[in-house]
């Protein structure tokens, strides 16, 4: 049972309003207080599915920063201003009013241009399947970092039926 901050001192604020105030309230109280917390929480949804980023509600940009003589590559999120979930995504931790920081999460249309988010829609709606030659490059490199990549189910293997090969 994991329970977030928020959630949690949420509780504990319930609970020390509702009983004297000389006591400390029992575990088993903070964890129904919790339980009780967590339904009232509600989730974000989209009402369709968003195809900039397929409904993760951000998207992990490669960026090289210069650390010393070489560039390094260092994955940064951008929250998806498109949609529901990436809207709930966005942070700036300079509005915080309890605990400040320089943190930020910018929205993807900071970095990338409308062609380029079009493109993403684009690859998102049609994804591509590899080709074999496509498929050898990528398992002679995941063989050199010590990973291996699964053979591919072909017909007949454990696809029963006349439903369509999903690949």
């Amino acid at each position: 049972m994991k329970y977030g901050f928020e959630q949690m001192n949420n509780a504990i604020d319930n609970l020390i309003e509702n009983t004297d105030g000389k006591n400390t309230p029992p575990i088993s109280a903070l964890i129904k207080a919790c339980r009780e917390n967590r339904s009232t929480v509600a989730e974000v949804h989209n009402e369709a599915h968003c195809y900039v980023c397929n409904n993760k509600g951000y998207l992990l940009i490669t960026e090289y920063i210069k650390n010393g003589e070489d560039p390094m590559p260092y994955q940064i999120v951008y929250y998806c201003p498109f949609c529901h979930i990436g809207q709930a995504q966005a942070y700036n931790g300079n509005n915080n009013k309890d605990y400040k920081c320089n943190a930020v999460c910018h929205p993807i249309t900071s970095i990338l241009d409308e062609r380029a988010i079009a493109e993403i829609v684009h690859s998102n709606k049609n994804p591509k399947r590899m080709t074999d030659s496509e498929r050898e490059v990528l398992g002679n490199k995941l063989r050199r970092i010590g990973l291996r990549m699964p053979k591919a189910l072909e017909r007949g293997d454990a696809w029963e039926g006349d439903a369509p090969c999903p690949f």
